[in-house]
Parts: structure tokens; C-alpha cells; sequence
């Protein structure tokens, strides 16, 4: 009887493992998924701010434009979030901060192949391949 006992449990274990085996795969793509969804939400961050600093910087636009690109953004997709005056002038803070000189200087000799976040950001190691991902709840926060 011990010898069904330690079959079962030997079996389940293995199931486990299996079972184990399955979730790591699963971990594994999704936790690559939202690699890649905040590196273009960086990306689109970055580039709506390129966009609006150099409007404002031209005098082309002023403070006012930029709450009417708010409005019509959301008139375009009234579902979309993240796109209101006060986020996109923090693109804008974000795109001016990261396009100094000085940051370029900093991040060449320290061979920043590109952009990276702040270590405020909330971290996750994942353990099957030592990789670091951002937690999709991490946000940018103006200094």
C-alpha cells in the first residue's frame, strides 16, 4: 500500500512539475507582452512630447492649443486614457528632460543603448530568465 502512496505522490509531483512547466511558458510571453506595450507607450510618450515641446518652444502653439489637443484627443476616442492637458504636458516635462545633453553625454558613456526609466519605477525580476520588466502599474512622475 505504501508503494501506491508513493506512486500517487510521485505522479502528482511530476504533474505538478508539468503544471509548473506550463505557467512558466505562460509568465514567460506575458511578461515579454508587457515589455513590449510600455516600450511603445515610452516610445508614443516620447514623441507626442518631441511634438508638443517644439510647438511650444516655436510659438506656434501656446497653452490653450495644448488643452484643445486634449479636447479633440478625446473626442477621437473617448475611451482612450492618458491623454488630458496635465499628461501631456508631462510628456512634454518627460521629452524635455530625456533630450538634454546632458542626459545624451550620460547615457553614451554609461552605454545606454536607449531610453531608460527612472528607479522609481516598480520592478519585477523574472527568475526563468533574469531578465528585469516593469510592473504595468509603474508610472513616470515629474521630478
Amino acid at each position: 500500500m505504501n508503494k501506491d502512496i508513493d506512486k500517487t505522490s510521485n505522479g502528482e509531483r511530476v504533474l505538478v512539475q508539468r503544471f509548473e512547466y506550463v505557467n512558466s511558458i505562460i509568465e514567460r510571453h506575458q511578461y515579454t507582452a508587457i515589455r513590449q506595450v510600455n516600450n511603445e507607450a515610452l516610445l508614443t510618450n516620447w514623441e507626442v512630447g518631441q511634438y508638443i515641446s517644439l510647438q511650444l518652444k516655436s510659438a506656434t502653439w501656446g497653452n490653450k492649443v495644448v488643452s484643445e489637443l486634449a479636447d479633440y484627443l478625446k473626442k477621437q476616442d473617448p475611451k482612450r486614457r492618458g491623454f488630458g492637458k496635465r499628461h501631456l504636458y508631462n510628456m512634454v516635462k518627460f521629452y524635455d528632460l530625456y533630450a538634454s545633453d546632458d542626459f545624451a553625454t550620460l547615457a553614451n558613456k554609461i552605454e545606454l543603448p536607449q531610453i531608460v526609466q527612472s528607479g522609481i519605477a516598480q520592478m519585477k525580476t523574472i527568475p526563468q530568465r533574469q531578465e528585469i520588466v516593469q510592473l504595468p502599474i509603474a508610472q513616470f512622475e515629474s521630478a
